[in-house]
């Protein structure tokens, strides 16, 4: 099993921090547009944050066995 070093879950845990910050803003956006285009957009952010999200955990699971 390949081991990460401590910069290396320093960044991972930087860049799950900033992913989830980014489907919760998109979200909100969403939530309080009243455009329908604009709307959509922000949508399909949320879809693109969240799907890298999952990406970034699922590497970590493999890589460690768990998420802290």
């Amino acid at each position: 099993m390949e081991q990460l070093t401590q910069m290396e879950l320093l960044q991972l845990e930087e860049l799950l921090g900033t992913e989830e910050l980014a489907v919760k803003k998109s979200m909100f956006y969403a939530e309080n547009c009243r455009d329908a285009e604009l709307k959509k957009i922000f949508l399909e952010s949320a879809r693109n944050h969240k799907g890298h999200l999952d990406g970034l955990i699922e590497q970590m699971r493999s890589l460690s066995g768990k998420v802290q």
